[in-house]
């Protein structure tokens, strides 16, 4: 008699050791348990830093093409050539290129250097899955960006910073 009384199993056992299966279960499997919106997301941030690249690329090869002479019918170069004073002034500021996970198309502003510098300062970002511009910094186009921006809502995107040669 003392034996089957050390042998039953209680309900409240039974529950326990299910609960601790559940549980590691769910801490072992969450790495493998993304949801689809955090790989759409991460895959809109790589995407966000390609086409700042692409942006970026486009304004080098504009400043070349811009800072370069032309030669003249006779195939001479003239005796003085005017400098180039800001070949980056006939270049959009703003745009859009390319298309986010969720079909809609980054967005892209080309900030003013803060120190006057060769460099090109570019944010590049994705209204999300809502299609709406969230992020505070950038819903105006005319209103200057001072510093970092923020992106809020479900925006993302990259702040890209290089130098022009």
């Amino acid at each position: 008699m003392k034996h089957e009384k050390k042998q039953e199993f209680k309900s409240s056992g039974v529950l326990t050791l299910l609960g601790l299966v559940g549980f590691s279960a769910t801490i072992i499997a969450s790495p493998w348990n993304q949801s689809s919106q955090d790989v759409q997301t991460k895959a809109a941030l790589q995407k966000a830093e390609v086409v700042g690249y692409q942006v970026v690329q486009i304004y080098r090869e504009a400043t070349k093409v811009s800072a370069t002479p032309k030669v003249a019918s006779g195939g001479r170069l003239p005796a003085s050539v005017a400098p180039v004073s800001e070949p980056m002034d006939s270049l959009r500021e703003t745009g859009t290129m390319g298309t986010d996970p969720w079909g809609q198309p980054y967005h892209y502003r080309v900030l003013p250097s803060a120190e006057h510098n060769s460099n090109i300062r570019i944010v590049v970002w994705s209204s999300g899955p809502n299609s709406k511009v969230e992020s505070k910094d950038l819903e105006n186009e005319e209103m200057k960006i001072v510093g970092q921006p923020s992106f809020g809502g479900d925006d993302v995107g990259v702040v890209l910073s290089m130098s022009q040669n």
